[in-house]
């Protein structure tokens, strides 16, 4: 893709990070972007790690911006244009776009102070009117806002975790379905996951739960740098000196690269 864009002189990309990590691997050795002006990335969490090889690779490219945004409320509704020195792991979300207000909201479904962690909610005259035949549960995720009597005032819960910085903009971190408990210990995946790329021989990592005879256990599935081996003991070593006993994989499975669906993102 990286060889296409050069010959057309594309100025503008709207790409997913899993996908843009594929092209870096495969990267023709010389090749820069000069004429590429922006590049947006969406649909997935955009990583430090990504945004330094990307600037590595390309530093004749142009600005990048991470969009946040659900198909439910067509697509893009808030933007970070990243530094030169990015946030350490996962990049912010940013600010709302024009017609777009971002609450963050607790369990008990109460606004959310600075640094407090909760639900993104985003209300927005351009969102869709719900789901076709699905269940009571899944329409729960379009609620009235209970801040004003106004039954065409529609909420909707996006389902990720997420909380206001002392800046103003608003930092994501992770998915509440992808909130466990092991061995009474709440766990957000995604901080295995950061914690497994900051090693310099892992490309990619994901971790997911297995559940046997009613325990749960973590396991990471992790894709080593090019050209890299990973000692699977010093990786569970370091996980040790960095995280809870209950955070730390049961397994780790060595993959050369990670399943993605057809549009790019992780399978």
């Amino acid at each position: 893709m990286p060889p296409w864009l050069a010959q057309q002189q594309i100025t503008v990309l709207h790409t997913v990070p899993t996908l843009a990590k594929t092209w870096l691997m495969n990267r023709l050795d010389g090749l820069q972007l000069p004429q590429l002006r922006w590049v947006f990335f969406a649909g997935e969490p955009l990583s430090s790690q990504l945004v330094t090889q990307w600037r590595e690779a390309f530093s004749a490219a142009g600005a990048l911006v991470n969009l946040y945004g659900p198909t439910e409320t067509t697509l893009a509704k808030c933007y970070y244009q990243v530094p030169v020195e990015p946030a350490i792991g996962i990049q912010p979300i940013g600010r709302p776009l024009p017609e777009t207000q971002v609450l963050i909201v607790s369990r008990s479904n109460q606004l959310c102070g600075v640094g407090e962690v909760g639900e993104i909610v985003l209300r927005t005259p351009f969102r869709t009117l719900g789901y076709i035949n699905a269940s009571e549960q899944s329409q729960q995720q379009f609620r009235p806002n209970p801040h004003r009597d106004d039954a065409d005032d529609i909420l909707y819960y996006t389902g990720d975790l997420g909380r206001y910085g002392i800046n103003g903009t608003i930092e994501i971190l992770g998915r509440a379905d992808r909130q466990v408990k092991i061995r009474g210990v709440r766990i957000e995946l995604g901080e295995v996951e950061t914690k497994l790329t900051e090693q310099d021989t892992v490309r990619e990592a994901i971790v997911t739960v297995h559940e046997e005879n009613g325990t749960k256990y973590l396991i990471a599935y992790v894709v080593p740098q090019k050209g890299q081996t990973i000692p699977v003991k010093e990786l569970r070593q370091y996980l040790r000196q960095q995280l809870p006993a209950a955070m730390v994989p049961s397994a780790f499975i060595l993959l050369e690269t990670l399943p993605l669906t057809p549009n790019g993102k992780v399978n």
